[in-house]
């Protein structure tokens, strides 16, 4: 084909074929992107058609020809393939309410946008909303009697899917149907502290709170989720909670604001998107999006180690996925693992039975973390994909920073200090390299994990032999994932692994109140039953401070009573994984409280080169 017979009509079996069928526009036949093209754009996109229609040395030409128009054309119209395990596929709530935890809202944050983002080093930006509001830019005011009033103004010109200008009166749509008790349930424990949204105009949201709440000025999708009116208000009124439920509205008919929208929704196998051009954040620089299911993890391994998908999320890889992938894909330099850490995996002492040796002294307790060799075991099991630290919050957190300033006990492993500090604590060592209590008795304990989770097995066996070489006799329980291991977890007679969450919702674990009972059904956190009156004084001050300036201090004292008195034994971070390909850029890794990889995914781009 030569470039003189190169016409409109000519060039759309080209151009067209080349693209999934939802790319291309039904009235011209081509490519929806290249129809909204300006005319220079066009221009650069009839070049990469001569390229690819011109002989095989000509192409070859062109191409070493340095044309950074024409390959810049070509990338945008590259479509990102996303890969994600099957069950991160959105389910009851559609879009708006179908996931959690970490991948579970990637689609959402796709799709979708709320007032407020944060971004890869937990600053708080403003998204639809205009700016963040603050106690000292006048948004966030507190009454004698502990409300609160948050004001929001909302950016101008922020447009739904469709072209439909947002409302305020969107998010009052979207707080109702959040805290109907018989729809979706997702994020009602933030909005029951809410007692009322409001619109004081189109573009100014008022919240108003029944009580001070620290985060206020986060609200983001897996809080209050903004619903466009125009599609759901009169279904919603209608009092059929069935039939707005099923709503078509939630799933392939989604509207939403976020920077791609829906174009193929093939249950059970993929999403198929396009860029949303009139994105308040700018249109995306990838042309389009296709999510794939799979329902097999190797399948999905093998697909990325043969790039057929470009990227997968957090959520879908655990640690010993990601170890493959490291050694198969990443080290030969086809892409790039991105590992953040996402909890604390730690111990919780049983302090119910006040006569046990590591509940009577906390010399017991830290003796008993410094034979505990973590960064092997980070090495080994985790194979690097890990690291060991002591506090529940992550390490760009300024409390952080400022509790190791105030000097924090070492918990490095140091066998002959674990056997001084048993000493001390009137422990004694037979000839037989066993540990006795002041009664005499061995040095017994039950040491358990629930057993759902490879890697939490691996490291409860690691720190029990290594227990078992000083001279402890540790027991090894597996609890069964049935709906009474919080129970059985609580009544263990020595120390239970898990993890918490790396920020301040993981100091309410340690509250004399929430320690787990028959009376609040085994689940209110504290597994151990650790009480401490000076703790229990503390934390109040922690949720009533909202100048962050001033909080940081107090979440720093309650670091340093907790590792001071050994509350729980902490191990190493658990990790969220993503898996990136090298000719992807921009992606970062998550934060614990936003555990979505594709938060900035209008900035992502090709790589030229």
């Amino acid at each position: 084909m030569s470039a003189s017979g190169a016409t409109a009509k000519g060039t759309e079996p080209l151009l067209s074929s080349a693209l999934p069928e939802w790319t291309r526009n039904p009235a011209t036949g081509l490519p929806k992107a290249i129809n909204r093209l300006s005319p220079l754009a066009l221009v650069a996109s009839l070049t990469i058609l001569l390229i690819s229609c011109a002989p095989a040395g000509q192409r070859t030409q062109l191409e070493r020809s340095g044309d950074s128009t024409a390959l810049d054309a070509q990338l945008a119209l590259k479509v990102l393939r996303i890969g994600m395990n099957a069950d991160k596929e959105p389910k009851a709530g559609g879009i708006a309410y179908g996931g959690g935890g970490a991948g579970g809202s990637e689609s959402m944050w796709l799709f979708h946008a709320s007032l407020t983002h944060l971004d890869s080093q937990g600053t708080i930006h403003p998204r639809v909303a205009e700016r963040v509001p603050s106690i000292g830019n006048g948004d966030w005011t507190v009454a004698a009697d502990g409300t609160m009033e948050v004001i929001w103004k909302l950016r101008r010109g922020v447009l739904w899917h469709d072209g439909t200008p947002l409302h305020a009166e969107d998010f009052v749509l979207g707080y109702r149907v959040g805290i109907d008790p018989e729809l979706f349930g997702r994020g009602t424990l933030v909005l029951r502290q809410i007692a009322e949204v409001a619109a004081q105009d189109s573009e100014t949201l008022v919240i108003r709170w029944k009580n001070v709440y620290i985060s206020a000025n986060t609200i983001d999708l897996a809080t209050l989720v903004p619903l466009p009116r125009h599609k759901f208000a009169v279904l919603y009124d209608a009092g059929d909670k069935q039939a707005f439920a099923n709503s078509r509205a939630w799933f392939a008919e989604w509207t939403g604001l976020g920077p791609y929208r829906i174009s193929e929704w093939v249950p059970g196998s993929h999403i198929s998107a396009e860029a949303n051009e009139s994105y308040f954040l700018g249109r995306p620089r990838i042309a389009g999006l296709n999510i794939r299911f799979f329902g097999d993890m190797n399948t999905l391994i093998s697909a990325l180690m043969s790039a057929d998908v470009d990227m997968v999320p957090v959520g879908s890889f655990k640690e010993e996925e990601a170890s493959v992938l490291k050694g198969q894909w990443a080290d030969g330099g086809a892409g790039s693992i991105i590992v953040t850490g996402n909890r604390l995996r730690y111990g919780a002492w049983q302090f119910r039975d006040s006569n046990a040796p590591w509940a009577r002294d906390a010399r017991v307790r830290q003796g008993m973390l410094h034979l505990i060799d973590r960064d092997s075991i980070v090495t080994t099991i985790m194979n690097g994909l890990s690291s060991v630290d002591d506090i529940m919050l992550s390490r760009e957190d300024p409390a952080h920073r400022l509790a190791q300033q105030q000097g924090l006990p070492k918990g490095n492993f140091d066998v002959s200090q674990g056997h001084r500090l048993f000493g001390e604590a009137g422990l004694t060592r037979g000839p037989d390299g066993v540990y006795r209590t002041q009664a005499g008795q061995p040095f017994a304990l039950e040491v358990s994990v629930v057993g759902d989770i490879n890697t939490n097995v691996q490291n409860m066996l690691a720190v029990s032999d290594s227990w078992k070489q000083a001279g402890l006799d540790p027991t090894t329980v597996v609890i069964p994932g049935t709906s009474n291991q919080t129970e059985v977890r609580a009544k263990i007679e020595g120390v239970h692994f898990h993890s918490g969450d790396l920020s301040y919702n993981a100091f309410k674990l340690f509250l004399t109140s929430a320690i787990d009972s028959e009376a609040n059904r085994w689940n209110a956190g504290n597994v151990g039953g650790f009480s401490n009156p000076a703790y229990d004084a503390l934390y109040p001050k922690l949720e009533s401070t909202l100048r962050s300036s001033e909080r940081d201090p107090i979440a720093a004292q309650l670091i340093k009573l907790l590792l001071d008195n050994q509350a729980y034994l902490p191990l190493s971070y658990s990790s969220d994984v993503a898996a990136v390909s090298k000719n992807l850029r921009g992606v970062s890794g998550v934060l614990p409280l936003q555990r979505v990889t594709g938060w900035n995914i209008h900035q992502w781009e090709w790589a030229r080169s």
